[in-house]
């Protein structure tokens, strides 16, 4: 496609038709709470590229953020694991939690790379993500091993050269700070996540 890179030359077989190899989407974040946008953006990455799972990876602290998660490690699992039941493409991982250090994109894509070192790496964010990516922790070392899946939020993403990019065609206007405020506020998060997730944060009492 013009203007657009080619792919890393490690991963030259996403290229082929038949994708004899693996795609794994890898999509982070706090997920604070898990909510219906995270749902429908993995959803569409997966439909559209042809990925055979996504794999949800919650961080334990974010490098962008000055505070950890609202949500304990143990509640923002348990939200992903019964928002994420019954999807046979999805998959959760712990590995970031359970480092309990800041979570560096680039050191959770070298442990993709070496669990499956046959698979082509799709990372999934939002296009202000995107536009912050030069400042990410060896950006070039995510040009090599990812190829990127980025989401309106709320801007189109822009080409940025050496990377490959393409844009996943959903937009959700959905945050998680809007549903922290309405929980604590007592007002209704129904639509705004799925139901056993809106189930369970109310049966715990979490955000209030």
């Amino acid at each position: 496609q013009p203007g657009y890179p080619a792919p890393p030359q490690r991963q030259d077989s996403c290229r082929s038709e038949h994708f004899l190899t693996p795609r794994i989407g890898l999509f982070g974040g706090s997920f604070d709470p898990f909510h219906l946008g995270h749902f429908l953006i993995a959803r569409a990455a997966r439909e559209k590229f042809k990925l055979e799972e996504v794999h949800f990876i919650p961080c334990s602290h974010s490098p962008l953020k000055d505070r950890r998660p609202v949500a304990g490690d143990l509640a923002r699992l348990t939200m992903l694991r019964r928002g994420l039941r019954g999807q046979a493409w999805a998959r959760l991982s712990d590995w970031e939690i359970r480092r309990k250090t800041v979570s560096y994109t680039v050191d959770t894509a070298r442990d993709w790379a070496r669990k499956y070192p046959k698979a082509v790496l799709f990372w999934i964010m939002g296009s202000d993500q995107w536009a912050a990516l030069p400042s990410w922790k060896e950006p070039q070392e995510l040009r090599r091993r990812l190829h990127v899946l980025v989401f309106p939020r709320p801007k189109k993403p822009r080409l940025r050269r050496g990377f490959w990019m393409r844009e996943i065609p959903v937009r959700i206007d959905i945050s998680a700070t809007d549903i922290r405020e309405r929980l604590h506020g007592r007002l209704s998060i129904h639509g705004m996540v799925l139901p056993e997730v809106e189930n369970t944060i109310r049966q715990r009492g979490w955000y209030r």
